[in-house]
């Protein structure tokens, strides 16, 4: 995935998307956006990173977790089996973009006068006490395989924070494959003089997220 920074307006769009897609619960966020002010009165600036999963080719978590309740797939995803999650934390510890999340026992409901329809859906799909973070909407990558659409062409195939995007801020897809869009997207910054980073190199995870200036 590729991130245009200066595209991105902060309306928290693949944020909400990203929670309806896969019924995150409560306070949980899998794909928050990071909003920090510099400079001054008049010329004040807002500055939006959007910050998920990296998807490390290496990722520190698989590596830290007792239960092995994490594995990266086949096509690069690295996912978490909440149902193998023995809670250890551990995951948590060793990554260094603090991209996984807890749902806690005793977390409350958002309201005293009972279970809302999405806090029921989460019920349903996480389980409390296990970690949990963005997949990429694998479930959304597995439908792409079984029909043999494109990641990040055919919309079926793409994660909902893709497509949430007003700006269209973010492009996905095959780096490797020359005519998908992360890879189209990639070349053209690059031939513009623009700078492709990911975040904290020293952490030699090498992400799958890397993003545009």
């Amino acid at each position: 995935m590729l991130i245009d920074l200066a595209k991105c307006i902060g309306c928290d769009a693949c944020s909400v998307a990203c929670k309806i897609e896969n019924n995150s619960p409560g306070n949980i966020w899998w794909a928050p956006v990071v909003q920090k002010e510099f400079g001054k009165y008049p010329k004040a600036k807002l500055m939006f990173l959007p910050i998920l999963c990296m998807h490390c080719e290496d990722p520190p978590c698989l590596k830290s977790c007792p239960s092995k309740a994490i594995k990266k797939r086949d096509d690069g995803i690295v996912f978490v089996d909440e149902q193998k999650c023995c809670g250890s934390r551990a995951c948590l510890s060793a990554c260094p973009y603090n991209a996984l999340h807890v749902w806690e026992e005793n977390e409350p409901n958002f309201f005293e006068g009972g279970i809302t329809p999405i806090e029921k859906l989460a019920e349903q799909k996480h389980r409390r006490g296990a970690s949990q973070k963005c997949t990429f909407c694998a479930h959304r990558m597995d439908q792409a395989a079984e029909q043999n659409l494109t990641p990040g062409v055919d919309r079926a195939a793409t994660p909902a924070c893709v497509l949430a995007c007003p700006t269209e801020c973010r492009t996905f897809g095959d780096i490797d494959d020359p005519e998908s869009p992360s890879s189209k997207y990639f070349d053209a910054a690059e031939a513009k003089g623009r700078k492709v980073f990911s975040l904290r190199p020293e952490a030699n995870t090498r992400p799958k997220v890397a993003y545009v200036s």
